[in-house]
């Protein structure tokens, strides 16, 4: 099953160099594991809402929000973790890397620099738990939940998030967990559409025709000539 894509997200086509066959299946395995991924979201369209209102006693609050239950998110969890879990070779940002070192055209680099920066925003947000006054980055909400409760049962990580919990309830971490997820597929979606049909028989990535500015990176003084493609 292929994803829609937007064809304004894919204007530009620009080649990739010297990428070797290993690098071409773990790409062809990324988008097999996007497209689960976004099999799993599919019943839940809705936008994440959340409400949090003070209560008449000081520093309290009461907190309501659209989150599905804990298995269903433990569900979005188990397909997400393949783009989150350092020892995947579908990690976002392996591909993300793979991709971009074999990218030569500036505007087709700038993106995915910028498709990379975004993530790493998405991961250190902290909004729900910011508002209730204990604020936990979207990383370590995934890793502990991940690590403690769904996948794995590290006896310190269980700790911390019972502190959490004891900080601004368990509600509002699950939201947030399913909010990170939500926010961090996005962009884990994204790259899918760079990458949709890159394969051995068709080097080349899609993304915006626009420059969306070149970020410094090892990569800026490589010996390939930019390919600049306007149409």
């Amino acid at each position: 099953m292929h994803l829609p894509i937007l064809h304004h997200m894919t204007r530009r086509q620009s080649p990739v160099f010297r990428m070797d066959a290993d690098e071409f299946l773990d790409i062809a395995l990324f988008r097999e594991r996007v497209e689960k991924l976004a099999s799993s979201q599919r019943r839940y369209q809705g936008i994440p809402i959340s409400l949090t209102m003070p209560t008449e006693m000081p520093d309290e609050f009461t907190f309501e929000a659209n989150t599905p239950d804990v298995e269903e998110v433990a569900s979005l969890a188990r397909n997400f973790r393949f783009f989150y879990a350092e020892k995947e070779p579908t990690q976002f940002q392996k591909i993300l890397t793979k991709v971009r070192r074999r990218t030569q055209d500036e505007w087709a680099g700038g993106y995915i620099d910028w498709l990379g920066e975004q993530y790493k925003e998405a991961m250190k947000a902290t909004q729900v738990s910011a508002h209730l006054g204990h604020p936990v980055s979207n990383r370590r909400m995934i890793d502990l939940w991940f690590n403690s409760e769904f996948f794995h049962s590290e006896k310190s990580k269980k700790q911390e998030l019972v502190d959490i919990h004891e900080a601004i309830g368990e509600i509002p971490s699950l939201f947030q967990l399913y909010v990170a997820i939500a926010r961090c597929s996005s962009f884990v979606k994204n790259l899918y559409a760079v990458v949709h049909v890159l394969d051995v028989g068709h080097q080349f990535v899609y993304t915006p025709n626009h420059h969306f500015g070149r970020a410094q990176s090892k990569w800026e003084n490589d010996a390939y000539p930019h390919v600049r493609n306007e149409t």
